[in-house]
């Protein structure tokens, strides 16, 4: 199997080196493809007013690029120019959840919708932010997902997000689809001033309190469980504008 890997945390990040280690251990070939520096929250936006440049990076067992773009921009070029068709594009690990309404912020799952976009199976794979001991752990559960997404595809232009529990490494009570969560976050942004620039402001804040009910992301992680989520590009809300134009 060929097997794209990519991120948003960097070329550098312990998360891709962690899931490019286990798939070159069971005998992939694999192209790595990655920003060139930490890109978080980039979403799905793409570099369309400049160049990009790739640089090839030595990494034993695989072929790596470092791209001084977005990590959509990064799965888009690997594709067209880099490296060609694959079998599966993965995405991670990402140091910190992806759930809730982080999916639409997080370029991590940007990456592998790009890969989803062009008709590749696609799997993005997040650990509980700083729980870098858990990155083995969650390697190894991208591929087993990977070998069976292979084998048993996802509705075309799909994502498989799947999100570790934050628990002790082994401590897991197994693996559950969960849907997403209406995570909302008390965030906000703290004015302060520098003497030459003048006033700045840093977005400061987390997660609310509040908790839902149910099965969803949120809930089943909260319980110690591995979640898997689909999501699907296609925002259409069913029915709902034709409800708007009714008379």
């Amino acid at each position: 199997m060929h097997v794209l890997i990519a991120n948003d945390d960097g070329i550098g990040a312990c998360g891709i080196k962690a899931l490019a280690q286990a798939f070159i251990d069971a005998g992939h070939r694999v192209t790595v493809a990655a920003p060139d520096t930490q890109r978080s929250a980039a979403s799905h936006s793409i570099t369309m007013f400049r160049p990009l440049m790739a640089r090839p990076v030595e990494w034993p067992g695989a072929m790596a690029w470092s791209i001084d773009g977005t990590p959509a921009d990064c799965v888009k070029l690997a594709l067209d120019k880099l490296t060609g068709p694959v079998d599966v594009v993965v995405s991670g690990i990402n140091d910190g959840y992806n759930i809730g309404t982080d999916v639409h912020y997080s370029g991590t799952v940007a990456a592998a919708m790009e890969g989803a976009f062009a008709g590749f199976p696609a799997i993005a794979v997040s650990v509980p932010f700083g729980r870098h001991d858990l990155c083995a752990a969650a390697a190894q559960t991208a591929l087993k997902a990977a070998d069976r997404l292979y084998a048993k595809q996802l509705l075309p232009m799909t994502v498989l997000n799947i999100n570790l529990p934050d628990v002790q490494l082994g401590a897991t009570r197994g693996e559950r689809a969960a849907e997403l969560s209406r995570l909302r976050y008390d965030g906000a942004y703290l004015e302060q001033e520098n003497p030459r620039v003048g006033k700045y402001y840093w977005l400061v804040g987390g997660a609310a309190d509040e908790q839902e009910a149910g099965e969803n992301d949120v809930t089943l992680l909260r319980k110690g469980f591995i979640t898997y989520t689909v999501l699907n590009f296609d925002w259409t809300s069913r029915g709902a504008a034709e409800r708007f134009l009714q008379e």
